[in-house]
């Protein structure tokens, strides 16, 4: 029994033992607790690494999507805008260079005598496939091509309005005659087909001058002393209506004779033209060495030249003219006024004239001296500066002249070749003065 006993204290003396040595070990995790923090801290950290790497890869994002927005404008500087500022093709004080005034002697210039056959040659080997008018710029055959032009006087005073046959030419002229009053000279490849065209004028010498560009049959009724001696010195193939023996080619209409004056009267067609050349024994063929005046787009390219705008030009070109040139955009051409708003009308067809082209070509334009009816010499051969005016839109042009046999010369500022758009081409010689009173958007009152 004591032994029972005995190991029984025994026992529970180990167990109290065992007891007291586990909770001596509790306080244990209490001092590991620091590491706790540490394990639980490892996975917070994580997360900000997330956030972070999300952040990063939201950055590239955020700065990835304004570049579409940086690239808009630059697509946008990028397109050439429709017009220049205005100032930009602008000419305040033209500089003309002038060598030559038309009523002063001239010579002759005389060609190499291998000119002829190397220009002969050279475009049988380079000519392009399209054969095109050398005045309109639209296809023709060789045939037409090659046909000689003419060129018709026509009287622009306003009490002689409206012209008959206006509408029918391919190119036309405008200068300054005496008194401020101006005269045409309206050029025309298929002349046979005329319909009656008038009233026809006289001639300056001039005029005379612009015919080179041309190789063209001069169709007037009289003439200044100038152009008369300069006719008769150069040769020109001419129909003179006044002091010229043509049976058939004038006539009087008797309505303009008696309303609104004989000088206003004088017509012709383009049958009677014909008949003209032919009695007199013309060449009919573009001479062979001729450099046309002109070179044209075909007609499936309606350039629109990089300029500023032109959509309606108001010129005062004379002391008593003013003439306007409104661009139509659904026809894509100029109608022409003058006068102070008249429209330029045709009496045969009432249509107003409109033109694809519009050429105004700066010069100097003086008095002849000591000529008591005040005409006037024109500056025809050097070099000067003018617009080139289409699709609304207009540039500044240079055009030089070597004699006053030659063909005129044109090409914009940079030095690149005016190359027009198919259709009719105004052409106003006007003195530099002019320049800085031209509006080109100009509004009526």
């Amino acid at each position: 029994m004591k032994t029972y006993r005995t190991r029984l204290a025994a026992i529970l003396l180990a167990a109290m033992l065992l007891f007291s040595a586990c909770g001596e070990k509790t306080p244990a995790p209490e001092t590991n607790a620091p590491e706790t923090p540490a394990v639980t801290q490892a996975p917070e950290t994580e997360p900000d690494t997330e956030e972070s790497e999300e952040a990063e890869t939201d950055a590239p994002e955020s700065e990835t999507e304004p570049e579409p927005e940086t690239a808009e404008p630059e697509e946008t500087e990028t397109e050439a805008p429709e017009t220049l500022p205005s100032s930009e093709e602008l000419l305040t004080d033209p500089d003309s260079d002038i060598k030559e005034f038309s009523d002063e002697s001239d010579t002759v210039p005389v060609a190499p005598p291998e000119t002829k056959p190397a220009e002969t040659e050279a475009p049988e080997e380079t000519e392009p496939e399209r054969i095109y008018s050398y005045l309109n710029g639209y296809t023709t055959t060789v045939e037409e091509r090659d046909q000689r032009p003419v060129a018709i006087m026509l009287n622009n005073m306003k009490k002689s309005l409206p012209q008959a046959g206006l509408c029918e030419g391919d190119i036309y002229y405008e200068c300054a005659a005496e008194g401020g009053i101006t005269r045409l000279m309206m050029v025309c490849e298929d002349y046979e087909n005329l319909g009656t065209v008038g009233s026809i004028r006289s001639s300056r010498d001039y005029f005379v001058d612009f015919l080179a560009n041309h190789d063209a049959i001069y169709v007037h009724a009289g003439g200044s002393n100038q152009a008369y001696e300069k006719i008769s010195w150069r040769g020109i193939n001419n129909l003179d209506g006044v002091n010229m023996y043509l049976p058939t080619t004038f006539w009087r209409d008797t309505w303009r004779m008696n309303n609104i004056g004989y000088e206003h009267s004088m017509m012709a067609n383009g049958k009677s033209i014909a008949e003209g050349i032919a009695f007199k024994k013309y060449r009919t063929e573009l001479d062979a060495n001729q450099v046309p005046l002109f070179r044209f787009y075909d007609e499936e390219t309606d350039n629109t030249p990089l300029g500023s705008p032109a959509s309606h030009i108001h010129m005062k070109s004379t002391s008593i003219n003013t003439v306007d040139f409104v661009y139509n955009a659904e026809t894509k051409e100029y109608l022409r006024y003058q006068y102070n708003g008249m429209e330029h009308t045709d009496a045969t067809t009432g249509e107003q004239l409109s033109v694809k082209n519009v050429l105004i070509l700066f010069t100097e334009i003086d008095l002849i001296p000591g000529d008591e009816a005040g005409r006037l010499t024109v500056g025809t051969v050097g070099s000067g500066q003018g617009y080139y005016i289409t699709n609304g839109v207009r540039k500044v042009v240079n055009w030089s002249r070597e004699t006053k046999t030659s063909t005129l010369h044109l090409e914009y500022r940079s030095g690149d070749e005016l190359i027009l758009n198919c259709g009719k081409t105004f052409i106003c010689v006007v003195d530099d003065s002019v320049a800085p009173g031209i509006d080109f958007e100009y509004s009526w009152n």
